[in-house]
């Protein structure tokens, strides 16, 4: 099964029964606006969809939890829609939705409070979503912003905070950007405040305001910034900036752009050139898979994975893990180490390996009935597996029989191998793993009745 990463947050599949009462997700938006009116609450709308069956897993488990109970059922009316239903395609098309995978908090009269791309298996992650679309209740709508813009309003005070509003909504804000730019006269671009504003808003490496930059503002006062703010802060307007640059080439299947953005992606691993390497790679495998470049993306897998994953070992990945606890223990800012540390027991930085590995190997799964490479994709599947145990050991990790998406990957190769029977084994385990980690998942459960069927 493939497991999405959704920004650096490790998520994990999902328990059955939600603590947030959802109505029925062909409720239409006139009748969510009139009912929302008449309770006096607030609007939940949670668009899913076909693809990743564990990005709306992993939802599930969050909404889940019961510290959501009291707010959604005091503050909003929720639903969860599919963006491929009729109602879900009117739903996206009102608030100019182009994909699934995306909560929105919005008042009654349809003005979007707030709006969180991705999934999450925390509870708390919603609840705090939530506190942030109901904390805007008194802030300017975005509607109003644009009306005023359309009657031609463009101070510069004006500009900065419609930006700040519709980066606040998720909203790309580049030719906003790059029009509050053209308000700006060159001493502008030496003044720190004004830089760091627009490096917090994310500019495209292609956008005008972002190249202007480059050339007109000296390189101490762009040094500064990083050297200035917290660390993730810093980490933060880069990751906006790769982020938007991403989705931009994406959209306009923009191959100088993506390459760009792998460049930029590089270099903010210096002075650790193997890592920058490895995460120049990933950007321009995401990029070839988010375009459907199926071919070109094949290839470069094979490539990446048997040049770096699978010369790794298990001792090299605990090594990496050590050296980045140790590089943040060392920080002297106290607040920054603190913080640090906290992400790092989160999110050890070898995850990313075994759970590249195994989406990997689960895309070869999709994409290809050739048996030289299913069985490429089954020793990937394998070694995420042999990871993911070696690296959770001794830890206490929920997952004591291993990681049920894991092993419904290599379970899925094995079938489409032909080797139904062994198939069947592994399949069982995952299904035993889920249970056991209390993270049943319908679809591993599904899974194998149709492989005992013989029908997957």
């Amino acid at each position: 099964m493939k497991l999405l990463l959704l920004g650096f947050t490790l998520l994990l599949t999902s328990q059955c029964f939600a603590q947030i009462s959802f109505l029925d997700s062909a409720t239409t938006w006139e009748q969510l606006s009139r009912q929302a009116k008449k309770e006096k609450k607030l609007i939940f709308i949670h668009i899913e969809g076909r693809g990743c069956d564990q990005c709306n897993d992993v939802a599930t488990q969050g909404f889940s939890s019961p510290v959501l109970k009291e707010r959604f059922q005091k503050d909003f009316i929720s639903t969860r829609v599919r963006i491929e239903s009729k109602n879900g395609t009117q739903l996206a098309g009102k608030f100019g939705l182009t994909h699934p995978l995306v909560s929105l908090f919005v008042n009654a009269d349809g003005n979007v409070l707030n709006r969180f791309n991705g999934s999450s298996s925390s509870g708390e992650v919603y609840l705090q979503q939530a506190d942030i679309a109901i904390g805007r209740l008194k802030s300017k709508p975005l509607e109003a912003f644009e009306k005023e813009y359309n009657a031609g309003e463009r101070s510069s005070q004006f500009m900065r905070a419609y930006i700040t509003r519709q980066l606040e909504l998720g909203k790309p804000a580049d030719k906003l950007l790059d029009e509050y730019a053209g308000t700006l006269n060159l001493d502008s671009l030496q003044n720190f405040q004004i830089i760091k504003f627009i490096y917090q808003s994310g500019p495209t490496l292609d956008s005008r305001i972002y190249k202007v930059i480059q050339a007109a503002t000296p390189r101490k006062v762009i040094d500064s910034l990083y050297k200035t703010v917290p660390y993730p802060e810093a980490v933060a307007i880069n990751n906006a900036i790769i982020g938007n640059s991403f989705h931009k080439a994406v959209q306009t299947k923009n191959q100088e752009l993506a390459y760009q953005t792998a460049v930029f992606t590089q270099g903010t691993f210096k002075p650790n050139y193997t890592l920058g390497n490895i995460a120049f790679q990933r950007s321009m495998l995401r990029y070839s898979l988010a375009v459907r470049d199926t071919m070109s993306y094949m290839q470069q897998v094979s490539q990446f994975l048997n040049f770096t994953h699978m010369l790794m070992s298990v001792d090299s990945l605990k090594r990496m893990d050590a050296d980045h606890v140790r590089r943040f223990t060392i920080a002297n800012d106290s607040v920054r180490k603190s913080m640090m540390l906290k992400t790092m027991q989160f999110a050890p930085p070898s995850q990313y390996f075994h759970m590249e590995m195994n989406e990997h190997a689960w895309h070869f799964y999709e994409m290809s009935d050739k048996k030289g490479e299913l069985e490429k994709a089954l020793m990937w599947s394998k070694r995420s597996l042999e990871w993911f145990d070696e690296l959770t050991k001794g830890t206490n990790h929920p997952m004591a029989l291993g990681n049920p998406a894991y092993l419904d990957t290599y379970a899925h190769l094995l079938y489409k191998l032909g080797q139904k029977e062994e198939a069947i084994k592994w399949q069982t385990k995952a299904v035993e793993a889920g249970k056991v980690a209390k993270q049943r998942s319908p679809n591993i459960e599904e899974a194998l009745v149709k492989m005992k069927a013989r029908t997957l």
